[in-house]
């Protein structure tokens, strides 16, 4: 019922006024309280819409709303099969990815790896087995047995106590095959560091395969294959003669010789391969080539030459009076080509050249061993004396005093010396006395121990 508030009293006024106060607060609060419960809500609902996956809204469709639904065009031709790949790993072996080859390693970086072996054998060598090192003899020299053809226990004990670097074999070593396969066999098995086996070797009759009747089979010797004036002879020689050492067990080759033939009737001629400088270079670079192809280790003889001397260093003195200009012109282009083609080796002559050494064999004279062969021509492989027991040496020389002229002129090994015991303890006295020191011998020894060496190192493993 609608209350008229103009009929009512002021006390009845008051109390309705008071009441609608009332209602509208209520109102008011209730009002709040709904905003505040809409807030809330709304607060809610756009949480879950943010955490809830979008929906794509569909449109909506009234009666007059035409709906165009795009279809994709259909292709009649058939697809192409994907084939799928599926990488399997086989039990044997996995297949890596590809490396990068490691860059090859430099000769100075192949040398270094080479001497860090030979400086760690050096190290543990005492000065005694060092010296013996020096020295490249016949089993005579050592065993008092020139005609040895057999190793027993008093020739281990010898090598034992003296180390030698090369055992020097000739014909009157051999006997049979089987004998002298035997023999260079337990020479090798007998030593104790790495011995080289040798023997000379030029080919033609003067073989000492042919000399001893261990063979009838001639291989052409440096005369004929000059006469024939072919270079590829010298290489075929040089090929046979390594494949018949090779086939008894040698590592080591004496020849070929690289003297000019300046005279028919000179000490030398027969082994050398001509007259002509040129000539002589090509084939002597294809002999030792032939002879290095086969594994072996070359010297080249006899550093200056014999050419112009017409007498053996068995009787006189030989001398010569070649000068150094016309030897740096003929000579010196033969023994860079054998140096270049893998010489190991190089035998200094005993001859004196007067304009040179004066009186003095040349494998005596740091004129010729030093100025000559290292320095002019920059070798720096191991140079041998010339044969140091002929008459020529003996006659002026006494054992031990030659030898330590050797190791002073930049020789590395002492060839068949007259006396071993007394050259031995010639160069043993000389270091002790501080006349030559222990690194000179040091210097020699690196030198040989590197070609004997050199074939045992893996260099790409140093590369890894």
């Amino acid at each position: 019922m609608k209350i008229d508030k103009y009929n009512l009293s002021k006390e009845e006024l008051r109390k309705y006024n008071r009441k609608k106060a009332q209602r509208q607060a209520y109102m008011l609060l209730s009002g709040v309280v709904l905003i505040v419960l809409l807030l809330l809500v709304g607060i809610g609902v756009g949480i879950y819409n943010l955490c809830k996956p979008s929906k794509v809204q569909e449109p909506e469709l009234t009666d007059n709303t035409e709906v165009v639904i795009e279809t994709p065009e259909i292709i009649e031709e058939e697809p192409e099969p994907v084939e799928e790949k599926i990488e399997t790993v086989s039990e044997d072996a996995v297949e890596a990815e590809p490396e990068e080859e490691p860059e090859e390693l430099t000769e100075e970086q192949k040398l270094a790896a080479l001497d860090a072996v030979v400086d760690t054998y050096i190290a543990n060598m005492t000065l005694e087995q060092k010296v013996a090192g020096l020295f490249f003899v016949t089993p005579g020299q050592i065993a008092n047995d020139n005609s040895m053809t057999a190793v027993g226990s008093k020739m281990n004990e010898i090598l034992n106590e003296y180390p030698v670097g090369g055992i020097l074999l000739d014909e009157n070593n051999m006997e049979t095959e089987n004998q002298l396969k035997d023999l260079v066999f337990n020479l090798k098995a007998f030593s104790t560091n790495n011995i080289f086996v040798g023997i000379q070797e030029y080919g033609g009759p003067e073989s000492p395969f042919v000399k001893s009747g261990i063979t009838e089979a001639v291989i052409s010797g440096p005369k004929e294959v000059g006469d024939g004036n072919d270079n590829s002879g010298a290489y075929t020689s040089g090929i046979a003669i390594g494949t018949l050492l090779n086939s008894y067990g040698f590592d080591t080759v004496l020849g070929p010789v690289a003297d000019i033939s300046y005279s028919e009737k000179g000490y030398t001629s027969d082994a050398s391969f001509g007259s002509d400088p040129e000539e002589v270079r090509g084939m002597v670079r294809n002999a030792i080539h032939g002879e290095v192809d086969q594994g072996l280790h070359v010297c080249v003889q006899f550093f200056p030459g014999y050419g112009d001397v017409l007498s053996s260093p068995s009787g006189t003195r030989p001398v010569s009076s070649r000068t150094a200009e016309e030897i740096e012109k003929n000579e010196y282009p033969i023994y860079k080509d054998a140096i270049n083609g893998g010489a190991d080796f190089v035998m200094v002559s005993q001859i004196a050249y007067k304009s040179i050494t004066t009186d003095v064999p040349a494998c005596l004279s740091s004129a010729v061993v030093t100025d000559m062969l290292r320095n002019d021509l920059g070798y720096d492989g191991i140079i041998m004396t010339d044969y140091m027991n002929t008459n020529s040496m003996i006659k002026h020389y006494k054992h031990a005093d030659a030898a330590v002229m050797a190791i002073e002129a930049g020789c590395d090994m002492i060839v068949s010396p007259g006396n071993f015991q007394k050259a031995y303890n010639g160069i043993l006295d000389a270091v002790n006395s501080g006349r030559i020191s222990e690194e000179r011998i040091n210097e020699s020894i690196r030198r040989i121990y590197r070609v004997k060496y050199e074939k045992t190192i893996n260099y790409s493993e140093i590369q890894q």
